[in-house]
């Protein structure tokens, strides 16, 4: 089994097993070692990486609620305003009622 000197060389110093200015030739032991663990450590990057990646998103959808639950508060305090201003009674807390809510959405032609 034949295998690219320069890649052997390169796991080897990543590894720590050998320092980067040692451009001697690579040993059958080194082939070996490169051989066993290379794929089980690839394998491993490979599962940290999508890990990383599920995280990421993870976090940009909470990011991005916490952004959607921003703008939903400051429509449901306009809207409170709105249906004072407009005659309808709205309370300062809790449920904003349907015909209230029906109507501030007609009034700034939005659906939320």
């Amino acid at each position: 089994m034949a295998f690219d000197t320069e890649s052997v060389r390169a796991y080897m110093v990543r590894k720590g097993l050998r320092t980067a200015d040692d451009y001697s030739d690579i040993t059958p032991p080194e082939v070996r070692f490169y051989a066993q663990y290379k794929p089980s450590d690839d394998a491993r990057d490979e599962r940290e990486r999508l890990a990383r990646e599920a995280s990421e998103r993870m976090w940009e959808q909470a990011r991005e609620a916490q952004e959607r639950m921003y703008r939903m508060k400051e429509h449901m305090r306009k809207a409170r305003e709105w249906g004072r201003e407009n005659g309808f009674f709205v309370g300062t807390r809790g449920r904003i009622p349907a015909r209230v809510w029906s109507a501030y959405q007609e009034s700034i032609g939005e659906q939320l």
